[in-house]
């Protein structure tokens, strides 16, 4: 599979991230609700491109800087 980076980082994380705000709010950050559609949106996301190993490692990224802002929330 040949994968368009340029095109994966320029709009599929910022649409990733915009619709991760949408779900914030109508949600709740911290949820369960939350935590399942991030965990699904970024199985359906990552699958898409053959489970990269750069995409994976970029959703990994944004995954563990997701749990450190639930952390700063709850403490």
């Amino acid at each position: 599979m040949k994968i368009d980076y340029i095109d994966f980082f320029e709009r599929v994380v910022p649409n990733w991230m915009r619709e991760s705000n949408i779900k914030m709010q109508e949600l709740g950050f911290g949820t369960e609700r939350y935590w399942v559609w991030v965990n699904m949106s970024i199985v359906d996301i990552c699958e898409s491109y053959g489970n990269d190993s750069l995409v994976n490692g970029q959703f990994h990224l944004i995954w563990e800087w997701l749990e450190e802002k639930a952390k700063e929330v709850n403490a």
